[in-house]
Formats: structure tokens, sequence, C-alpha cells
């Protein structure tokens, strides 16, 4: 009886499914086939971009209309203005800070079921810089390029 409780908070918290960042911080999971497409015609002046291709140091690309988002990855909606510019430790910072809330705080209503995602896959990664870090302070909550 117990089982097919027990089984569905494992199958959602596996990750089959997309799970989408949105700049006010809101976690979106989606269990279909999703192109980045659909979000971008629902979010104008915003792209998506996958979590694991964001390094510090190099151009933030985002994903073409046709690309359909895979399953167990976490993306993000950005403004347009970050896309191919160079990703700072800052900007780098408040992008895992956002997800990391996202992702802790999500709790999902299936039916019954209640389960809540703690896992955050994204890794921080650096591209290899020629000089001494900078000293920037990572605590703003703003990118870089939205300030005036």
């Amino acid at each position: 009886m117990g089982n097919a409780v027990s089984c569905a908070p494992s199958i959602i918290s596996s990750g089959g499914a997309v799970r989408v960042v949105f700049p006010d911080r809101n976690l979106r999971v989606y269990t279909k086939p999703l192109k980045a497409a659909d979000l971008m015609a629902e979010n104008p002046g915003q792209f998506v971009c996958d979590s694991s291709g964001l390094i510090v140091g190099l151009r933030v690309h985002g994903l073409t209309a046709d690309d359909e988002l895979e399953r167990r990855h976490v993306y993000f909606l950005l403004p347009m203005d970050l896309l191919y510019s160079v990703l700072t430790q800052e900007e780098m910072s408040c992008l895992t800070r956002k997800a990391t809330k996202a992702l802790k705080h999500a709790t999902f209503n299936i039916g019954n079921i209640f389960t809540e995602f703690c896992i955050f896959p994204f890794q921080a990664k650096m591209a290899p810089q020629s000089s001494a870090g900078d000293g920037v302070d990572d605590s703003g909550e703003r990118f870089s390029k939205q300030g005036s």
C-alpha cells in the first residue's frame, strides 16, 4: 500500500523534470518536453541558459529557440543584456544564491505527496585567470550589467 506513496518522491527528486529558475527566484518544474522558445515566448526580453554552462570569466551563452530543455538540468531565465557578456564572480554568486534559495525552498504538491528539493547540482566554475583576484564583494543581489 505505502509503496506507491514512498516511490513518488524519489521519482520527483531524482530529477526526472526540467527545473527553471526565474529572475524573481521562483522555481518552475516542467515534466513534459519543453523548448527554449516556449519559455522565451512567455518571457520577452529574457533568454534561457543551462546552469552547467556558466563559467566565471567566459561569455554567457543562451540556448537557441529550437533547443529542447533536458531533464535533470537546471536552467536560468536571464535578461537579454547578459547574453554573450562575460560572467563575473559577482554575477555567478548572485545566480548561485538565487538557484540555491529557489531549489531549497521549493515545495511541490503532487496529490497528497509533498517533496522538497534541496540539491543544487550546479557547481561554480571559474575560467583560468591571468591575474590575482580583484577582491570584489559578492554580497550584492544585482547583476553588474543591470546597475546604472
